[in-house]
Protein backbone atom coordinates (compact mmCIF):
# COMPACT_ATOMS: atom_id res chain seq x y z
CA UNK A 1 0.00 0.00 0.00
CA UNK A 2 2.87 2.63 0.81
CA UNK A 3 4.77 1.85 -2.38
CA UNK A 4 1.53 2.10 -4.48
CA UNK A 5 0.68 5.97 -2.45
CA UNK A 6 4.43 7.20 -3.42
CA UNK A 7 4.01 6.12 -6.61
CA UNK A 8 0.65 7.55 -7.34
CA UNK A 9 2.07 10.71 -5.61
CA UNK A 10 5.03 10.54 -8.08
CA UNK A 11 2.86 10.58 -10.74
CA UNK A 12 0.69 13.52 -9.65
CA UNK A 13 3.39 15.32 -9.49
CA UNK A 14 5.39 14.50 -12.66
CA UNK A 15 2.13 15.75 -14.62
CA UNK A 16 1.51 18.82 -12.21
CA UNK A 17 5.23 19.80 -12.95
CA UNK A 18 7.39 17.90 -15.15
CA UNK A 19 6.70 16.90 -19.00
CA UNK A 20 7.25 13.23 -18.98
CA UNK A 21 6.35 11.17 -22.01
CA UNK A 22 6.64 7.84 -21.52
CA UNK A 23 6.47 4.96 -24.72
CA UNK A 24 6.62 1.66 -25.03
CA UNK A 25 4.99 0.28 -21.45
CA UNK A 26 3.13 -2.10 -23.06
CA UNK A 27 6.57 -4.41 -23.71
CA UNK A 28 6.44 -4.64 -19.19
CA UNK A 29 4.68 -8.05 -18.86
CA UNK A 30 2.15 -8.77 -17.06
CA UNK A 31 3.31 -11.44 -15.13
CA UNK A 32 6.61 -13.08 -14.40
CA UNK A 33 9.99 -11.86 -13.33
CA UNK A 34 11.79 -9.26 -15.88
CA UNK A 35 14.99 -7.23 -15.58
CA UNK A 36 14.69 -3.61 -16.56
CA UNK A 37 18.09 -2.36 -17.20
CA UNK A 38 18.10 1.31 -18.08
CA UNK A 39 20.48 4.22 -18.23
CA UNK A 40 21.22 6.36 -15.24
CA UNK A 41 21.84 10.11 -15.40
CA UNK A 42 19.68 11.79 -12.25
CA UNK A 43 17.98 10.86 -8.87
CA UNK A 44 14.79 11.10 -10.73
CA UNK A 45 15.46 8.28 -12.53
CA UNK A 46 14.20 5.53 -9.87
CA UNK A 47 10.96 7.62 -8.03
CA UNK A 48 9.68 8.16 -12.42
CA UNK A 49 10.91 5.00 -13.81
CA UNK A 50 9.11 2.79 -10.71
CA UNK A 51 5.84 5.24 -10.85
CA UNK A 52 5.64 4.54 -15.32
CA UNK A 53 6.10 0.75 -14.17
CA UNK A 54 3.20 0.88 -11.59
CA UNK A 55 1.03 2.08 -14.36
CA UNK A 56 1.07 -1.28 -15.44
CA UNK A 57 -0.33 -2.28 -11.72
CA UNK A 58 3.26 -3.98 -10.81
CA UNK A 59 5.79 -2.30 -8.76
CA UNK A 60 9.28 -3.13 -9.28
CA UNK A 61 12.29 -3.94 -6.76
CA UNK A 62 15.63 -1.94 -7.38
CA UNK A 63 19.19 -2.43 -6.55
CA UNK A 64 20.43 0.65 -5.12
CA UNK A 65 24.38 1.46 -4.17
CA UNK A 66 24.94 0.21 -0.57
CA UNK A 67 25.59 3.64 1.18
CA UNK A 68 22.31 5.02 0.67
CA UNK A 69 21.20 2.24 2.92
CA UNK A 70 23.49 3.67 5.95
CA UNK A 71 21.96 6.84 5.87
CA UNK A 72 18.63 5.59 8.71
CA UNK A 73 16.02 8.04 7.30
CA UNK A 74 16.71 7.43 3.78
CA UNK A 75 17.57 3.64 4.29
CA UNK A 76 14.54 2.59 5.74
CA UNK A 77 12.39 4.53 3.37
CA UNK A 78 14.38 2.94 0.26
CA UNK A 79 13.78 -0.56 1.91
CA UNK A 80 10.21 0.37 1.77
CA UNK A 81 9.80 1.22 -1.46
CA UNK A 82 11.45 -2.48 -1.98
CA UNK A 83 14.87 -1.54 -2.37
CA UNK A 84 17.94 -3.52 -1.59
CA UNK A 85 21.81 -2.46 -1.53
CA UNK A 86 24.43 -3.49 -3.54
CA UNK A 87 28.57 -2.82 -3.63
CA UNK A 88 29.46 -1.19 -6.72
CA UNK A 89 33.12 -1.32 -6.07
CA UNK A 90 33.24 -5.13 -6.27
CA UNK A 91 31.27 -8.41 -7.53
CA UNK A 92 28.75 -8.39 -4.87
CA UNK A 93 27.35 -11.73 -5.03
CA UNK A 94 25.20 -11.99 -1.85
CA UNK A 95 23.26 -8.30 -3.62
CA UNK A 96 23.48 -10.59 -7.08
CA UNK A 97 21.78 -13.34 -5.65
CA UNK A 98 19.12 -11.38 -4.04
CA UNK A 99 18.56 -9.84 -7.23
CA UNK A 100 17.43 -13.25 -8.57
CA UNK A 101 15.71 -15.21 -5.98
CA UNK A 102 13.28 -11.76 -6.21
CA UNK A 103 13.04 -12.28 -10.07
CA UNK A 104 12.58 -15.99 -9.94
CA UNK A 105 9.51 -15.34 -7.54
CA UNK A 106 7.92 -13.38 -9.82
CA UNK A 107 9.32 -9.53 -9.20
CA UNK A 108 10.69 -6.72 -11.71
CA UNK A 109 13.61 -6.01 -10.62
CA UNK A 110 15.20 -2.70 -11.81
CA UNK A 111 18.99 -2.20 -12.50
CA UNK A 112 20.88 0.54 -13.81
CA UNK A 113 23.71 -1.01 -15.64
CA UNK A 114 26.46 1.52 -15.80
CA UNK A 115 26.76 1.36 -11.98
CA UNK A 116 26.42 5.27 -11.26
CA UNK A 117 24.76 8.47 -12.86
CA UNK A 118 26.63 9.69 -15.82
CA UNK A 119 28.42 12.92 -15.20
CA UNK A 120 27.91 14.23 -18.94
CA UNK A 121 24.84 12.64 -19.89
CA UNK A 122 26.66 10.05 -22.19
CA UNK A 123 25.84 6.69 -21.89
CA UNK A 124 28.79 5.11 -19.66
CA UNK A 125 29.88 1.47 -20.22
CA UNK A 126 27.43 -1.12 -18.04
CA UNK A 127 29.29 -3.45 -15.73
CA UNK A 128 28.92 -7.02 -16.24
CA UNK A 129 26.26 -7.43 -13.39
CA UNK A 130 22.98 -7.24 -15.07
CA UNK A 131 24.96 -10.19 -16.99
CA UNK A 132 25.30 -12.44 -14.15
CA UNK A 133 21.98 -11.57 -13.24
CA UNK A 134 20.54 -12.62 -16.57
CA UNK A 135 22.63 -15.98 -16.74
CA UNK A 136 21.99 -16.73 -12.94
CA UNK A 137 18.18 -15.99 -13.54
CA UNK A 138 17.74 -16.61 -17.36
CA UNK A 139 15.16 -14.12 -17.25
CA UNK A 140 14.29 -11.69 -20.47
CA UNK A 141 15.13 -7.98 -19.87
CA UNK A 142 13.44 -4.74 -20.98
CA UNK A 143 16.06 -2.17 -21.69
CA UNK A 144 14.90 1.38 -21.20
CA UNK A 145 15.99 4.82 -22.30
CA UNK A 146 15.87 7.79 -20.14
CA UNK A 147 16.40 11.16 -21.48
CA UNK A 148 16.15 14.51 -19.58
CA UNK A 149 16.20 13.65 -16.27
CA UNK A 150 19.52 15.44 -15.50
CA UNK A 151 18.36 18.71 -17.09
CA UNK A 152 15.40 18.58 -14.30
CA UNK A 153 17.41 17.25 -11.22
CA UNK A 154 21.45 17.77 -12.17
CA UNK A 155 23.70 15.96 -10.49
CA UNK A 156 24.93 17.52 -7.14
CA UNK A 157 21.34 19.88 -7.60
CA UNK A 158 18.64 19.17 -5.33
CA UNK A 159 16.22 21.72 -6.84
CA UNK A 160 13.44 20.10 -9.69
CA UNK A 161 12.79 22.41 -12.44
CA UNK A 162 10.41 21.46 -14.98
CA UNK A 163 11.98 19.76 -18.30
CA UNK A 164 10.74 17.53 -21.18
CA UNK A 165 11.51 14.02 -19.92
CA UNK A 166 10.78 10.56 -22.16
CA UNK A 167 11.22 7.12 -20.85
CA UNK A 168 11.50 4.77 -23.48
CA UNK A 169 10.89 1.17 -22.85
CA UNK A 170 12.56 -1.49 -25.87
CA UNK A 171 10.87 -5.19 -26.60
CA UNK A 172 12.16 -7.75 -24.02
CA UNK A 173 15.67 -9.11 -25.05
CA UNK A 174 15.92 -12.73 -24.66
CA UNK A 175 19.73 -14.47 -23.77
CA UNK A 176 18.39 -18.23 -23.11
CA UNK A 177 20.71 -19.05 -26.06
CA UNK A 178 24.22 -17.80 -24.19
CA UNK A 179 22.76 -18.63 -20.44
CA UNK A 180 25.15 -21.74 -20.72
CA UNK A 181 27.62 -21.40 -23.27
CA UNK A 182 31.09 -19.82 -22.57
CA UNK A 183 32.92 -19.01 -19.11
CA UNK A 184 30.56 -16.72 -16.80
CA UNK A 185 32.66 -13.67 -17.14
CA UNK A 186 32.59 -14.10 -21.02
CA UNK A 187 29.19 -14.47 -21.72
CA UNK A 188 28.20 -11.72 -18.96
CA UNK A 189 29.51 -9.48 -20.38
CA UNK A 190 29.05 -10.10 -24.35
CA UNK A 191 25.22 -9.79 -22.29
CA UNK A 192 26.14 -6.78 -20.59
CA UNK A 193 27.29 -4.74 -24.07
CA UNK A 194 24.01 -6.31 -25.93
CA UNK A 195 21.95 -4.80 -23.42
CA UNK A 196 23.94 -1.49 -23.98
CA UNK A 197 24.17 -1.37 -27.25
CA UNK A 198 20.23 -1.79 -27.37
CA UNK A 199 19.94 1.26 -24.82
CA UNK A 200 21.97 3.36 -27.03
CA UNK A 201 19.47 2.32 -29.67
CA UNK A 202 16.61 3.53 -27.89
CA UNK A 203 18.27 6.56 -26.76
CA UNK A 204 19.17 7.37 -30.49
CA UNK A 205 15.51 6.52 -31.35
CA UNK A 206 13.62 9.02 -28.80
CA UNK A 207 14.21 12.72 -28.29
CA UNK A 208 12.35 14.39 -25.51
CA UNK A 209 8.92 16.97 -27.00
Amino acid sequence: MFYGIVCTLIAIFSRLFLRVRIIGLENIPKEGGVIVAANHLSFLDIPLLGSSIYRMGRPADFMGKKELYTIPIIGFLLRMLRGFPVDRERVDRAALREAVKRLQSGTIVVIYPEGRRSRDGRLQPGKPGVGVIVRMSGKKVIPVAIQGTDKAMPAGKWVIRSAPITIQFGHPLDFSNRVNGGSERESAEQITKSIMDHIATLIESSTPP
